[in-house]
């Protein structure tokens, strides 16, 4: 950087107010504060005096102070020509302030030429204490407490806390005139439940002789404010303690700056660097070094884009150089990005590289800087997919969701509820009152649509009992609890969401489940008629010892059809599995090799299954004892098939093979449960031939009576 790029640095780095000076007395360039001042008091805002001649003003001043003037216009001479150093005090009263201000100027030369800085310091404070000190004549001690302690805000109170000194600093801190605080308690600066009173602090200052401590306290507007007090005893000649003085600085700024960067300091990675035009890496601070294990020569006078932080990527080093250029053009560049930290680690950070003017509004410089945002990141990616597993929820869910605007419009559907809105399109945006009397009927869907007026309105939540509606857009009675409250919008508008779940496929299982247990009560009631008339037929025509085998044989054959009704949920019976389950007691031999099954795929009725699967077992059992399975030899062929001409169901069983076959001389309940009971339960007829070569039993019935129908 020139020479007077760094001068400038200088001197805007100085507290004062100050200007350098040619030998000509010319100003030729001021500091921050002198542009400050120059602004706050109605000065040249474009110049800020810098061309003028400072020396030639002084001089040519008339009025009050024209004498001050050109004494300080001769000393500021005597500086340029003499090299002597000259000190001068002098008012500047403004229209709401008085002011005093100490004006010091020192020679220096730069590049063989003689210059002086010229500063003015606010020596306000310090000339209004020495104004207070001669009308505080009746309190030494206290006058010199304040005058050693300015030009902060001082004041002392005694023992029981009543102020009894307050300056100009005082006011100005705290806003309370001289005259409103003499004699008042300390405790009026005290915030609402201060915790500790004033006694308390005096005998602690006494006790420890001198205190420094930060406090809050309140000014008169009621603002709050973070002081730093400097406390002492005052004593009198004797050296018994008779006050305390206090000093208050105002460190409101700076405990909160303090605060704000102990925290970057503490939690952020932060770099920050000087480039030269061409990209070279001319400053680099400590934290990015240590951050990535290097040392200054591993980086500086590298090209920035070719340093470790980046050139583990080339598109990242190509999006670095593109910044570099951006801004070495006037702009600045800003993004997020990863960079490269010790042990090849990646970290993202927020990055941006502005230009560095001049005076002149010259680019002389890229100030690269960053900050780490892993955390920051890591914390949106969890978001991100925080929300996503939300919405995938919400999709997903057994339970509809939807909401409406502040404007009761359809902002939101689920996929669980699409299916209720259907047939409203377009749907997103649309009218919710137009929507609900779409789908459903009056005077339910205005009562619907108040609920949510309501509901938006008052945030009064509304939990509906169950609803069953018969639907407006399609023939479908449905059912449904649903629920509405208050809430709000991405707008930051108040809206309405509803969940609501479907009840409908539990009202239909609930009515299968009545009929079913009426179809239970029914068939219960015949399987027990079936089941007596058994008991009754088979004691009438065996023994007490055969009446239990017997029995037991019929009633394993009808619970074998019973399985298969309950299995099915009562939704019919296969004619194979029927004829199966009434083979099952045959041994497997019999059932692989002498007994032949053939008929298209057909679902009996419950009560056709009960009726035939007895007859079956009859059939079988009787074949086993006397029939053509009583021997090694013989079979049995089972066929069915439907008769397309009379629409008649026809199932046939046909032994051979067997003994010769003869006339039975007497009807036993065997041949009743294959002839009558088998034909009363399909509404058919049975056809019997006892031919000689084998048993021939057909069941012809009426399609209606067999088949199973959506009905039963």
């Amino acid at each position: 950087m020139s020479d007077l790029l760094v001068l400038q640095s200088v001197l805007d780095a100085m507290s004062d107010a100050s200007a350098m000076i040619g030998q000509d007395g010319t100003i030729l360039c001021v500091n921050r504060k002198w542009r400050q001042f120059s602004g706050e008091n109605e000065g040249d805002l474009v110049s800020h005096y810098v061309g003028t001649n400072y020396i030639g003003v002084c001089q040519s001043s008339s009025g009050e102070g024209a004498e001050l003037a050109r004494h300080i216009a001769a000393g500021i001479e005597g500086v340029l020509r003499e090299a002597k150093v000259f000190g001068a005090e002098y008012p500047c009263h403004s229209n709401t302030e008085r002011r005093w201000f100490e004006v010091h100027a020192n020679p220096f030369d730069l590049a063989g030429e003689r210059y002086a800085l010229i500063a003015h310091r606010n020596v306000t404070s310090r000339v209004l204490a020495q104004d207070e000190a001669l009308h505080a004549e009746q309190n030494a001690q206290n006058l010199a407490a304040i005058v050693a302690t300015m030009p902060d805000a001082v004041l002392a109170f005694d023992l029981e806390g009543r102020i009894n000194s307050w300056n100009a600093a005082a006011q100005k801190l705290y806003g309370y005139r001289r005259d409103e605080v003499i004699g008042q308690s300390m405790e009026i600066l005290y915030p609402p439940g201060w915790p500790r009173g004033i006694k308390d602090y005096i005998a602690d200052i006494v006790v420890n002789d001198l205190r420094h401590f930060d406090v809050v306290r309140m000014t008169r507007s009621g603002q709050l404010r973070t002081i730093a007090i400097t406390a002492a005893p005052i004593r009198d000649p004797s050296g018994e303690v008779i006050g305390i003085s206090n000093v208050h600085r105002d460190v409101t700024e700076e405990r909160e700056a303090q605060q704000r960067l102990r925290s970057v300091l503490d939690n952020l990675f932060s770099f920050v660097g000087v480039l030269g035009l061409d990209g070279t890496l001319v400053e680099a601070n400590k934290a990015p070094l240590e951050a990535a294990g290097l040392l200054p020569k591993d980086v500086i006078g590298k090209k920035f884009w070719d340093c470790y932080w980046w050139s583990f990527s080339p598109d990242t080093q190509e999006q670095l150089r593109q910044s570099c250029e951006k801004a070495r053009n006037g702009e600045v560049v800003r993004y997020d990005v990863e960079v490269r930290v010790a042990n090849d680690q990646l970290i993202w950070i927020d990055f941006q590289i502005a230009p560095l003017r001049n005076s002149k509004s010259e680019i002389v410089n890229l100030i690269p800087s960053g900050i780490d945002i892993s955390e920051r990141k890591a914390m949106h990616k969890a978001l991100e997919a925080s929300h996503h597993t939300f919405q995938t929820l919400v999709a997903r869910s057994p339970f509809g969701i939807y909401t409406v605007d502040s404007d009761l419009r359809l902002a939101h559907v689920s996929d669980g509820a699409q299916p209720v809105f259907a047939n409203v399109r377009p749907l997103i945006g649309r009218d919710f009152a137009e929507a609900l009397r779409t789908i459903w009927p009056e005077p339910f869907a205005t009562e619907a649509i108040n609920r949510f007026h309501h509901t938006l309105e008052t945030g009064e939540k509304y939990h509906a009992p169950s609803t069953i509606e018969r639907r407006n857009d399609k023939d479908a009675v449905e059912a449904y609890d649903w629920m509405i409250e208050r809430i709000d919008m991405p707008d930051g508008r108040p809206g309405v969401v509803c969940n609501f779940y479907d009840l409908s496929e539990r009202q239909r299982y609930e009515e299968h489940i009545r009929l079913l247990m009426r179809e239970v009560n029914h068939r219960s009631k015949n399987l027990l008629t079936v089941v007596m008339s058994m008991a009754r037929q088979t004691a009438r025509t065996a023994s007490p010892a055969e009446f239990v085998e017997r029995f037991s044989q019929r009633l394993y054959g009808l619970a074998a059809s019973q399985d298969l009704i309950v299995r099915g949920n009562w939704g019919g019976v296969s004619v194979a599995d029927l004829v199966k389950s009434q083979l099952i007691h045959l041994a497997e031999e019999i059932q692989d090799h002498r007994v032949q099954m053939e008929g298209p795929e057909m679902i009996l009725s419950p009560s056709a299954a009960e009726g035939i699967g007895v007859a079956l077992h009859e059939l079988s059992t009787n074949a086993l004892k006397y029939g053509s399975l009583s021997g090694a030899e013989g079979t049995v062929a089972i066929t069915w098939n439907i008769d397309g001409d009379d629409n008649s169901f026809r199932i046939g069983w046909v032994e051979q093979g067997g003994p010769l076959v003869t006339v039975p001389d007497r009807t036993g309940f065997g041949r009743t449960v294959i002839e009558k009971m088998a034909a009363s339960a399909v509404g058919g007829r049975v056809e019997l031939d006892y031919a000689p070569t084998g048993l021939q039993w057909t069941l012809i019935a009426p399609m209606t009576e067999v088949e199973m129908t959506e009905t039963g």
